[in-house]
């Protein structure tokens, strides 16, 4: 519709202009007050879209992660701030190589999940869940809903076991365990984490509440 009106449009202000009468009038009148409407569209919504931040104080420029620098995420209650997975995600650029996996929290879409897959490119246990079930149409998504509850499961575990059989299963290289995880999962569960360091992973990167362990093969 869109196209063809365009079309239109210029198919009737191209026409020889003749005899004009009222309902001639009455069109462009029309057409005229929808065009100045819509336009008012672009006028408004760029600048609040600018607007639209997580830190309305962040630097601007060609840095998407700057904002991370001072932005914070509330979530489940808690306050997130963001400079803790920003540093995370700067040590795993500078010092993993190759494409091996990594798990962390998976959550609800729109929210902060997957922060650290998005951010550095290494392939996580799942995705969005939503996302991995539409491109996967063609299969069925108890698939994508194995992994998801597998990630819940591993993080929640306390048996040392089923910890283990989860990362060999999904060939798990990296864990992350930050604000993020510590806001979703119970703490007791995550304790795990320093009681088996060492023997299934042991801590390479540390800030504040975020720590990023390798596994041990």
């Amino acid at each position: 519709l869109g196209v063809s009106a365009a079309a239109g449009l210029w198919w009737r202000a191209s026409r020889p202009s003749g005899r004009r009468s009222w309902a001639t009038g009455l069109w462009w009148l029309v057409a005229v007050s929808l065009l100045a409407g819509a336009s008012i569209f672009p006028l408004r919504a760029i600048p609040a879209k600018a607007r639209d931040r997580m830190d309305v104080d962040a630097p601007r420029g060609l840095d998407g992660l700057a904002y991370m620098e001072t932005a914070v995420h509330h979530d489940q209650g808690k306050k997130l701030t963001l400079s803790e997975d920003l540093a995370a995600i700067r040590w795993l650029r500078r010092n993993v190589d190759g494409t091996p996996v990594i798990v962390e929290a998976n959550i609800p879409e729109y929210r902060w999940g997957s922060r650290i897959t998005i951010n550095t490119g290494l392939p996580g246990v799942v995705g969005w869940n939503w996302h991995q079930r539409q491109q996967r149409a063609w299969a069925t998504d108890k698939w994508v809903w194995d992994r998801v509850h597998a990630v819940g499961d591993f993080y929640a575990t306390v048996d040392r076991d089923a910890a283990r059989a989860f990362l060999d299963r999904y060939d798990v290289s990296w864990v992350v365990v930050g604000q993020l995880e510590r806001a979703y999962y119970p703490e007791e569960s995550l304790s795990k984490f320093d009681d088996w360091e060492g023997d299934l992973w042991r801590a390479a990167f540390n800030k504040g509440e975020t720590t990023i362990y390798q596994v041990l093969n």
